[in-house]
């Protein structure tokens, strides 16, 4: 019984999982660009208006212009 309770528990979470990735890639036009803007826009306080530049998921901020 225990068993069946870990693996309905694994199977829900893989297929919530699955769910919220697909959800994720279905970002279009305005989302996508509000998504864009706002990540810019985050980059640009973290940086402190310098300038910079996203390398996948990272941040990288340079102190003079790249």
């Amino acid at each position: 019984m225990k068993e069946a309770a870990w693996l309905i528990a694994a199977v829900l979470a893989l297929g919530l999982g699955a769910v919220a990735a697909h959800e994720d890639d279905t970002l279009q036009g305005d989302e996508l660009q509000q998504a864009q803007h706002s990540r810019d826009f985050a980059a640009r306080k973290v940086c402190q208006g310098q300038a910079f530049e996203w390398d996948g998921d990272v941040l990288v901020c340079y102190r003079e212009a790249p």
